[in-house]
């Protein structure tokens, strides 16, 4: 910029962003690309498949479904002790605990043989299963995929949320702290304070990686990273889909400069033909040739990270869930025979 303003120079490349304040300093010509900047996160690992057995239904969905469980059990019971004071029904079914665990039963598609005689009773029992299969095929249909694909979890995708979690925000530059702490917008103040300069690019991906912070930059650069590492389609980066703000950049020239128009001209050709995504594209692709690669670093987890199985069959870790709940299953079990114990003892 000094350069150009003290006529030392005729052309000057670098980033610089078309806005009023260059433009009483200098002249810049047609933007040759718009630079976008936002922030790239890491990809949440997935959430551990002991979950899958609930993500079929939604928390709301489980609640209604213990409501129904609970409630469905005592209504068979005053139905049935209702009938047979008429002497119209099974004794078996007058009982609480008995009407509870028949209806349990039916939650599972599992019938007692004992059939109800009372018309009432009858009409609950038909809805009651008609009720519970639906939900039992309902669930069993959408288990299988949730047990052999692994769910991702809720992902930051805006600012107020980046601003709610806390993270870190790390940059190669100092120049974009300034400009979030003058922001009109409060929670971009608020990662200005949270801002934090790296001088080792590497420094701020492991930072990523390790879900502490997150990259402020250019957009660009970073869908290429995202690109980079990644295997099968699944990258451990991905960009926000709430950018920062954009910039037009344009070529510096001495104030009054003859060359403007014709490079106006020019950039309008490499911007029709696409050129310039085709160069930066190339020169990301060389720099990244050129760095030494000695299998650690990012690509060291990212091997780690997302594995080169793919799914052919249920395994011990899609099926971890229903292991947990015949573990408990087995504790509840032992825990009530020590209390029976304990109470007959008594």
């Amino acid at each position: 910029m000094g350069h150009l303003d003290r006529q030392e120079v005729d052309i000057g490349l670098a980033n610089l962003f078309i806005s009023k304040h260059w433009l009483q300093v200098i002249d810049l010509t047609a933007p040759y690309r718009t630079e976008r900047t936002g922030f790239m996160i890491r990809v949440e690992p997935p959430l551990p498949h002991w979950q899958s057995l609930a993500f079929p239904f939604h928390q709301w969905t489980w609640l209604a479904v213990l409501v129904g469980l609970i409630v469905s059990g005592p209504l068979l019971y005053l139905l049935a002790r209702g009938s047979g004071q008429c002497g119209g029904e099974i004794r078996s079914l007058q009982d609480l605990s008995f009407a509870w665990y028949y209806a349990f039963g039916l939650h599972f598609c599992e019938a007692h043989k004992s059939l109800p005689r009372s018309t009432s009773t009858q009409l609950f029992v038909q809805f009651l299963w008609l009720y519970t299969m639906i939900m039992t095929i309902s669930y069993t249909a959408s288990l299988k995929s949730f047990l052999i694909r692994k769910k991702q979890p809720y992902m930051i995708q805006t600012i107020k949320e980046l601003y709610e979690s806390g993270l870190e925000v790390g940059s190669p530059t100092e120049l974009y702290k300034y400009e979030l702490s003058v922001s009109s917008n409060p929670y971009l103040q608020g990662l200005a304070k949270v801002y934090r300069y790296h001088s080792v690019i590497e420094n701020i991906y492991a930072r990523v990686l390790q879900g502490k912070g997150v990259h402020f930059g250019n957009t660009i650069s970073m869908e290429y990273i995202v690109n980079r590492y990644s295997t099968r389609g699944v990258s451990l980066f991905r960009v926000m889909k709430e950018p920062y703000r954009s910039y037009n950049v344009g070529v510096g020239l001495q104030r009054h400069s003859p060359l403007k128009k014709k490079f106006d001209v020019i950039i309008g050709w490499i911007q029709q033909s696409g050129l310039y995504a085709k160069f930066t594209y190339e020169s990301l692709k060389l720099h990244d040739s050129l760095q030494e690669d000695d299998g650690g670093g990012v690509d060291n987890m990212r091997s780690e990270e997302l594995g080169e199985d793919s799914v052919v069959a249920l395994t011990l870790d899609n099926m971890q869930g229903l292991f947990l709940i015949t573990i408990f299953g087995w504790f509840f079990a032992a825990l009530f025979f020590v209390l029976e114990k304990a109470v007959l003892s008594h």
